[in-house]
């Protein structure tokens, strides 16, 4: 009976801290848009290769096996701040802390829809402010521009039939005020977008690379299902490989959510609120076995 208390009280619990969990990663394969870099004489490397080594049964034991080759900047990937900041840091060297930070969703779903070539404005994050609140320093901050839905459709997601040029790409990112705005006044920790670049399509050069990356900040791209996640209120984790030099990679992103009708502690509350909840289990643990047994 005591235990059988002990175990609900510990479901209930359980059950209050539940979290929906949502992936915001697309699957990568040999259908993910490839970047031209044969435009900038770039041209002995493989996007992607996966072999087959092993893949049968040994007596009674299953064993696959596989090597992969592919280039750290295609999918759902993470820019490291050596890809644009020399001597910046590499994959292995990005703090922890980076890794994992509060959410910040930035929609201009509808600006971009009227404009392919729509670039997320400083009025667009006082816009989304004045309605969620002041974002916090140390935020993982993604624009929405609705472009995950034309992922991995390689003219769709570049936004021209000519794939091969990136002077007539045509797809939404940052403005450059945005990003000294975000960089300068908000903390931020990691930058991303649901397109091919930080940078729009249409760019003169890669500016939000060439200001973010020198200061240590981390950029997303081809961040999927962001219509899944609300604004605000979730915890974003960025599963990275840690690749000794890496300029970037393949990585796992996901966001935690608080189940509907609860409300976000901090870790002190969370650890006082589960310690009486335990501590006052056991003392009814307790006094059930002295009194009723």
């Amino acid at each position: 009976m005591a235990k059988t208390i002990l175990v609900v009280l510990m479901f209930m619990l359980g059950m209050t801290y539940g979290r929906k969990m949502v992936d915001l990663t697309h699957t990568l394969d040999e259908n993910a848009p490839k970047y031209p870099l044969s435009y900038f004489g770039l041209t002995n490397f493989t996007y992607y290769n996966v072999k087959t080594i092993a893949e049968e049964y040994i007596g009674d034991m299953w064993l696959a096996l596989r090597t992969m080759e592919f280039y750290e900047h295609q999918g759902t990937h993470i820019d490291a701040p050596n890809h644009f900041g020399n001597g910046r840091q590499a994959l292995n060297e990005i703090p922890t802390e980076k890794l994992i930070g509060p959410g910040v969703i930035i929609d201009i779903k509808d600006k971009a829809r009227a404009n392919p070539d729509y670039a997320v404005t400083v009025d667009d994050i006082k816009e989304h402010e004045a309605e969620h609140g002041l974002i916090p320093p140390n935020s993982i901050i993604i624009m929405n521009s609705g472009w995950g839905y034309k992922y991995p459709n390689h003219q769709l997601v570049f936004g021209t039939e000519n794939i091969t040029d990136p002077r007539s790409f045509r797809f939404p990112g940052w403005s450059i005020e945005a990003c000294e705005m975000l960089l300068n006044e908000r903390q931020v920790s990691v930058l991303g977008v649901d397109t091919p670049s930080t940078d729009p399509g249409q760019a003169d050069e890669y500016y939000c690379h060439m200001l973010l990356q020198p200061n240590d900040v981390p950029l997303l791209e081809y961040v999927a299902n962001l219509d899944s996640v609300p604004q605000r209120g979730t915890t974003i984790v960025l599963g990275t490989m840690k690749v000794r030099r890496g300029t970037g990679g393949p990585t796992r992103i996901f966001a935690l959510i608080d189940d509907q009708d609860q409300t976000y502690f901090n870790s002190a509350e969370t650890m006082a609120y589960q310690t009486l909840i335990v501590s006052c289990a056991v003392i009814i643990e307790y006094f059930v076995h002295k009194f009723l047994f």
